[in-house]
């Protein structure tokens, strides 16, 4: 019961973050909420550090990272998330949907939600899902003061992630091995350097068309396993 109370405060974190910042949205100001952006890409930078520190192999992740961006370039994963974050915009193409597309990418697809579910799964183990409700919790709410109510919505395909991730735990866990979860958050830090990248808008790459990668790092792990 404990682990889907766990799965619950990950999703309320972004509704009850993002009710806040509408709530309080006069009360932050605009250079609070650039500072606070600031501060939030030193903290995406740090998990990416740590991250990296999990890689196995190195040269594994670069490739599956690499092979992941031909994939998602080819399939347009950012590019469509942009269309839709633009659609949820009311079509206005503005800082707004910049925001909206960071947001998607950290409670999303970031490597703490993934690894915490697949880790909540295997072994019950919280401490990852409990930091990461936490700081979507406090992101959510500075995020919302620039986006408005519709950052709420991204609650909806992060508990489809979060809870499928957490129900397949259980199959795919007998062919995961160590260097796989290694070499998978190696890829996922790598990621977080983009998306600070983003957030202090001295880039804008299309960090989803990555996303893939996520998911080659296991067959590229273990293909290397075997050379």
């Amino acid at each position: 019961m404990y682990r889907w109370i766990i799965l619950g405060c990950n999703i309320g974190a972004v509704v009850v973050g993002t009710m806040l910042g509408c709530i309080f949205k006069k009360r932050v100001s605009r250079e609070m909420q650039e500072k606070f952006m600031d501060f939030f890409a030193v903290i995406s930078l740090g998990l990416g550090v740590r991250m990296l520190d999990k890689t196995a192999n190195f040269t594994a992740v670069v490739f599956a990272f690499l092979l992941g961006g031909i994939a998602g370039h080819l399939l347009r994963i950012d590019g469509r998330v942009r269309s839709l974050a633009k659609l949820v915009n009311k079509g206005e193409e503005s800082g707004t949907t910049g925001i909206l597309l960071v947001a998607f990418t950290l409670f999303c697809t970031s490597t703490s939600g993934i690894q915490g579910a697949l880790e909540l799964g295997f072994s019950g183990e919280t401490s990852l899902l409990t930091t990461k409700a936490i700081m979507d919790l406090l992101t959510a709410m500075f995020f919302a003061a620039s986006s408005g109510w519709c950052l709420a919505l991204i609650a909806i395909p992060q508990g489809i992630i979060l809870v499928g991730l957490y129900l397949l735990s259980g199959l795919i866990s007998p062919h995961v091995t160590q260097d796989m979860l290694g070499n998978f958050s190696g890829c996922g830090g790598l990621m977080q350097f983009l998306n600070a990248l983003r957030m202090t808008k001295l880039k804008d790459p299309p960090v989803l068309d990555l996303s893939p990668g996520l998911i080659l790092v296991f067959p590229v792990t273990w293909l290397f396993s075997t050379l």
